[in-house]
């Protein structure tokens, strides 16, 4: 008897001690779709929300511009290790969803043990079901009238009305405008570059069957500024279909794509997603640097390394002890100089999946007044007629607050110099010019500058400095065939379209339809274009175009 009751002892504090070091005890859905979703899942297009779309021009804001904190859950248990919090809560702010409000204690009591700043923790009481917040959080988005707002979707997870209601309650905390966009949806199948590309797999088609795929695009136009939505068969053949599991935007023309070995059954399928990439013309005009990262999946320790999260000029990516672990952080390191990339092992209670780690379970939250730069980067070889180079930009503080006239710069270096500087002059409004005085045959590399009165500072390419962007200046008497010095992207294109000479000024551009008709001239002499192609008909379009020297090239232009 003494026996059976010290054995009833020593469970029952067995069972406290568990329940203490793993509060993790309230969760019970799955990251898969459970059999009631599924059932209701082909019809739940039927219960999208819908409002008016933001005022345009629109533009959807990427993971990796100026964000001001990230945004977890606490549904009774962490999906992410305590101490990676606390890591999180020294470089930044960090929101935690708890409910009920007496959650909060619990939290409070799990950081501050992991050596937590909780100056940077804030609770949000929000009801809700699980700690994915990446699939019914914000998408951020820049409105025409230089707001930043919250677009909201129909999460495709039926049973979980707390996720998909969360949003409503999140928006008000941010003191946003929020735009119900008409569309089930979930963010881990979304990812998006700032310029207005976006990437998804095809699941965003089979749950809305009631639309074409020419409606999702003209839908995301509207609410999202997406010119270019590119959609995948999901190669890695899982039940989520998520492209977080397999892919991730690192900058406006760098592309992360996992890697299988060629004995995979869907070797082929990661392949043909990166050689899509790898001859697809990014916004900036030139080819997409793709980087490739081996995600095998096998056994235990899990490989999903694209689930990463991407914060101001940190990188955290997840890791499982795998003997590949290494060789991924180093893809990273490769792809992203300047950035601190940080290994985040997983822990025991919540271990990371191939198909959920940490991008699934945590959120960023854009910098709401963020000193926003967008610069179309001067790249490839230029020819000598373009000197002095010319470099452009639209700057705005959206902070209310003025730009530091004084502070708005080019920094450059000539064939691996010096960094010097020239200031960037306002043209009208928020866009600004410099000239560069370089020479033929010169490399240079270089990089803006800009600071308001908040005391933002923002470089372009965020990273600024370790990774400039790049040009070289044709030595005398050099020329490359016209047809090669431009670029026409993106191509098919949606509501605009650019074109750019990367050797010299384009005279004349003249666009033709199908029946020879001109629906487009322009005369002024510049090296870069903007068409705004909203009105035209879907069709295949003739773009002729002149350079200030007379050689004339035609290239055709297809309008979704």
């Amino acid at each position: 008897m003494k026996r059976l009751l010290l054995c009833l002892f020593l469970g029952f504090l067995s069972y406290i001690t568990f329940s203490q070091s793993d509060p993790y005890q309230r969760q019970t859905f799955p990251y898969h779709a459970t059999p009631e979703e599924q059932r209701l899942l082909p019809t739940w297009y039927q219960h999208v929300r819908s409002t008016t779309p933001p005022s345009g021009p629109v533009t959807a804001i990427s993971e990796f511009q100026p964000m001001s904190g990230v945004m977890i859950a606490y549904p009774g248990r962490f999906g992410l290790p305590t101490n990676f919090i606390g890591q999180l809560s020294l470089l930044t702010k960090v929101k935690v969803l708890v409910y009920p409000a007496s959650d909060s204690n619990t939290v409070k009591s799990l950081l501050t043990s992991s050596g937590a700043n909780m100056a940077n923790v804030e609770y949000w009481v929000i009801n809700h079901d699980s700690y994915w917040t990446r699939d019914y959080g914000p998408w951020f988005i820049l409105d025409g009238n230089d707001q930043i707002g919250v677009v909201d979707f129909t999460y495709n997870r039926p049973e979980r009305v707390h996720d998909d209601a969360a949003l409503v309650q999140i928006v008000n905390k941010l003191g946003v405008s929020r735009y119900e966009m008409p569309l089930v949806h979930t963010g881990g199948n979304y990812m998006v570059d700032g310029y207005g590309t976006a990437a998804s797999t095809t699941l965003v088609q089979e749950e809305n069957p009631n639309l074409t795929t020419a409606n999702i695009q003209s839908m995301t136009q509207s609410y999202l500024g997406i010119d270019d939505y590119k959609l995948f068969q999901d190669p890695q053949g899982e039940y989520i279909a998520h492209i977080d599991c397999w892919g991730k935007f690192l900058d406006v023309d760098k592309v992360l794509i996992g890697k299988v070995a060629t004995t995979n059954s869907h070797y082929n399928d990661y392949e043909d997603v990166a050689n899509t990439f790898a001859n697809s013309i990014s916004p900036w005009g030139n080819r997409y640097q793709v980087f490739r990262v081996y995600t095998p999946g096998t056994g235990y320790n899990a490989t999903p390394y694209t689930n990463s999260l991407i914060l101001n000029d940190h990188v955290f990516v997840p890791t499982t002890g795998s003997q590949w672990d290494s060789d991924a952080i180093a893809v990273y390191e490769q792809a992203m100089p300047g950035y601190t990339i940080v290994p985040v092992m997983q822990n025991n209670f919540t271990p990371w999946q191939n198909t959920d780690a940490l991008h699934c379970r945590t959120h960023e939250l854009a910098d709401l007044g963020m000193l926003y730069i967008r610069h179309y980067p001067v790249q490839g070889s230029q020819s000598p007629a373009n000197l002095p180079v010319e470099i452009t930009a639209e700057i705005k503080a959206l902070s209310g607050q003025s730009l530091v006239c004084d502070s708005l710069l080019v920094y450059y270096r000539v064939n691996n110099g010096n960094w010097q500087s020239t200031q960037l002059d306002m043209t009208s409004g928020n866009h600004f010019r410099a000239q560069l005085n370089v020479q033929p045959g010169d490399e240079v590399d270089y990089y803006l500058f800009a600071k308001d009165q908040s005391g933002r500072r923002e470089c372009h390419p965020y990273i600024g400095a370790a990774d400039p962007h790049h040009f070289s200046i044709e030595p005398l008497g050099i020329r490359q065939p016209m047809d090669d010095q431009i670029a026409l992207y993106p191509n098919p294109c949606g509501n605009q379209c650019f074109i750019r000479h990367d050797n010299g000024l384009l005279n004349n551009i003249r666009i033709t339809d199908l029946c020879g008709r001109t629906i487009f001239e322009t005369h002024s002499p510049n090296q870069f274009f903007k068409l705004n192609t909203s009105d035209w008909p879907s069709g295949i379009y003739s773009v002729i175009m002149e350079d200030t020297d007379g050689n004339t090239c035609i290239k055709k232009l297809v309008k979704r």
